[in-house]
């Protein structure tokens, strides 16, 4: 009895301490803005859709008196000067953030990006790029990338039911904001997914596709079931990839009989091909898991879907700590049944730098959450270095701290490598935030921001 007792009571000083709540949907009614909204509103995706939220003056109309006045300005503020992305949120996206916290919140720091947010002196690294994965030059035919040898991501969509500020795909995804103006895919969309699909019967090597964008829930249910039913046809596609924020941002689009019957028959096509089709979804803290989310995902295992896993992103004041991913993963698994995937470090894109993490930091998180999840479901943290793709961030060759450079060397070709010389004997370079670096490092960055003497590989 006593070694038991001291068992459990060394197991509450774990470092960390696993404890599952029951967490009820937020009532939305609690904020100003929908103290009148129905449930069968609420759980509409049209009116979800026509009520999100892409203007300060909406959210003032939203969150009342919840919204502290300088919050707005510093919002409204960043959209005319450093944002990336235009505002959406969608309704149901502002009903998980803690109203009365709204400057901390972690879902408010990245949807509802603010002026007072960002890195005064560094909030661009002198590497950051609009396209920082270089993928226009990546490639084959418009709307579909090659990065690697045996798989490839096809853009159907440039839009998303919800705009993140640290969107990797700045350079193309959403309208114009004043900081950005995107470079828009040319081809109309009927036309690119021809020529894609064109592409992809001459490319046996391609065996992994990741239908993405934007968001394949921006894309018409019946022209989504008709793309995948000719990349169905073509015998050397084994896998096929589903990439949505709207499990998460807007869990109504899998509510929608419409939509499920048109999920649940390209499913079965897939099925009946052969082919494993899963569903990639984006959460980045704990919060966005509610039982909305919960039933959305059940609907789809239903339907007939076997995996939903997540991608996050690894964020400063978002969830830069091993306690913030362990909660989400948890969350994810014990109340959505979705397996945490990778954790990725928020890209080289400009005015990103108050939201990336040292690849030291983010080593170090890895470490910290081994051991607590099953195998299978414990995340990958990696780095998407610029012209090498995924690695773990362990698996840097050489590292310089006092510089944040970190080297990294690829492992393959792919069939549109534009460098000179095999890319397998290049070094290729990733940077941690100057602001986090020691007076040292920061004093190298300035000099080299004065020379503009950046140099992107060795």
């Amino acid at each position: 009895m006593a070694i038991a007792s001291t068992k459990l009571m060394l197991a509450g000083h774990q470092p960390y301490e696993y404890i599952r709540r029951d967490v009820p949907e937020p009532d939305w009614r609690r904020l100003p803005g929908y103290r009148h909204v129905t449930a069968r509103d609420w759980r509409d995706s049209k009116w979800q859709r026509s009520n999100s939220v892409t203007t300060v003056a909406q959210l003032h109309w939203v969150f009342g008196h919840y919204l502290p006045s300088n919050l707005a300005i510093s919002i409204a503020q960043d959209q005319k000067q450093q944002a990336t992305m235009r505002l959406r949120a969608t309704p149901h996206v502002l009903n998980t953030m803690d109203e009365r916290r709204l400057w901390s919140d972690p879902i408010r720091r990245y949807i509802l990006p603010a002026a007072a947010d960002r890195e005064p002196v560094w909030h661009t690294h002198p590497a950051a790029q609009r396209d920082s994965l270089h993928e226009t030059e990546m490639s084959a035919v418009e709307g579909l990338v090659c990065r690697y040898p045996t798989k490839a991501l096809v853009e159907v969509a440039e839009t998303c039911p919800v705009y993140c500020g640290h969107c990797t795909r700045m350079d193309i995804v959403g309208p114009d904001v004043p900081a950005v103006t995107k470079s828009k895919l040319r081809i109309r969309l009927q036309d690119r997914l021809t020529g894609i699909i064109s592409y992809l019967k001459s490319a046996p090597s391609i065996r992994d596709l990741v239908i993405s964008g934007g968001d394949v829930a921006n894309m018409r249910p019946e022209l989504l079931e008709e793309f995948i039913s000719q990349v169905l046809e073509i015998r050397h596609v084994r896998q096929i990839r589903l990439a949505t924020k709207a499990v998460i941002a807007l869990p109504q689009h899998f509510l929608d009989d419409r939509v499920l019957k048109t999920m649940e028959r390209i499913a079965a096509r897939a099925r009946a091909a052969n082919v494993d089709i899963s569903i990639h979804t984006h959460a980045n803290h704990a919060q966005s898991v509610t039982p909305l989310v919960s039933e959305a995902t059940a609907r789809l295992y239903d339907a007939g879907y076997r995996n939903i896993r997540n991608q996050g992103v690894l964020m400063r004041t978002v969830n830069a700590s091993a306690k913030s991913v362990l909660d989400l993963c948890f969350k994810l698994l014990d109340e959505a049944q979705i397996a945490p995937y990778y954790f990725y470090l928020c890209d080289l894109i400009p005015f990103s730098e108050h939201w990336r993490l040292s690849v030291e930091l983010a080593q170090r998180i890895q470490e910290e959450i081994m051991g607590y999840l099953p195998g299978f479901a414990t995340p990958r943290i990696v780095c998407d270095v610029p012209y090498v793709g995924k690695r773990w961030v362990h698996q840097a060759e050489e590292y310089d701290r006092v510089r944040g450079i970190s080297y990294w060397r690829k492992n393959y070709w792919t069939s549109l490598e534009t460098m000179d010389g095999d890319p397998m004997r290049q070094r290729f370079m990733y940077f941690d935030p100057v602001s986090e670096l020691s007076e040292e490092g920061q004093r190298y960055w300035s000099t080299q921001r004065r020379n503009n003497s950046l140099l992107v590989s060795s």
